[in-house]
């Protein structure tokens, strides 16, 4: 497993899915590997060529040995451009998770993804500056601070990338404001849950309900907790969770904790 505080991972790049379709398009006909001699043959620059797998094992694409994940598999078969609302808040979610390979990346989008917040690369710069030296003990150059941020608010601007969640927006050049997005789709939020509570909870059976709402679970899908609980109500009646608000502390049992349950219902033929 990679260092989480690594933030060179890029390579200047913000992600790009028709990247990430070339490296589903090469697993798929590899046995579900992904070849990195498959990327020597295209016209790809070097970095390019180390960026984008990392990429695609952030998003959750590809796992630590280039294999397609349960993700990856269903998204190489059913959504190869990327281009479904479901795949992209599923990118997003991936490369935000608390527990997943890119931690920088998680504080960044819990500090400044709140709905209507403004901020500058300026502010960004600093924070990550701070995070590093204070949590990490590292002191990387200005220029590779500034090129991570340039990457990371580059995936939720570019076309190529995340624009299509509308999370954020240049509003003057360097300065973004944060969106209020359109409700996550629901079965997006079903497969988040599951891998979410795999993580985080196990084989336990129930959760307090205030553990996704006021953790990284809401926080991630710019959630608050009468949309998020609107959500589970929606989740509850699709058989895949139970949910008990008698008396506080409020209650979340996950009656189906196999990702393919909501994956199915994302990827159906």
């Amino acid at each position: 497993m990679p260092d989480k505080f690594v933030i060179s991972f890029h390579e200047s790049f913000s992600i790009s899915r028709e990247s990430l379709k070339q490296i589903l398009r090469n697993a798929q006909e590899n046995n579900g590997k992904f070849s990195k001699k498959f990327l020597i043959n295209t016209p790809l620059g070097t970095n390019y060529q180390k960026a984008m797998p990392r990429y695609a094992f952030r998003s959750g694409l590809l796992d630590k040995n280039n294999s397609l994940t349960i993700f990856g598999q269903h998204v190489a078969k059913r959504d190869l451009a990327l281009e479904k609302s479901e795949t992209q808040w599923l990118l997003h979610y991936h490369l935000a998770s608390p527990h997943g390979a890119t931690s920088f990346w998680n504080r960044l989008v819990r500090k400044y993804f709140l709905v209507s917040n403004s901020f500058n690369d300026e502010d960004l710069i600093s924070y990550l500056t701070d995070l590093l030296k204070i949590e990490a003990n590292k002191s990387p150059a200005p220029r590779s601070i500034r090129s991570t941020i340039t990457a990371f608010t580059g995936t939720y601007l570019k076309t190529d990338g995340l624009r299509r969640l509308n999370l954020l927006q240049e509003t003057v050049q360097n300065t973004y404001r944060v969106q209020s997005t359109d409700t996550p789709p629901i079965w997006a939020l079903g497969y988040a849950l599951t891998e979410y509570w795999s993580a985080h909870y196990g084989a336990q059976l129930t959760i307090d309900l205030d553990d996704l709402i006021k953790g990284d679970f809401a926080a991630i899908f710019l959630l608050g907790e009468e949309r998020l609980t609107n959500l589970l109500l929606e989740l509850k009646q699709e058989g895949m969770i139970d949910l008990y608000r008698t008396s506080r502390p409020y209650q979340v049992v996950l009656l189906q904790p196999n990702p393919e349950y909501a994956l199915q219902r994302i990827y159906k033929e």
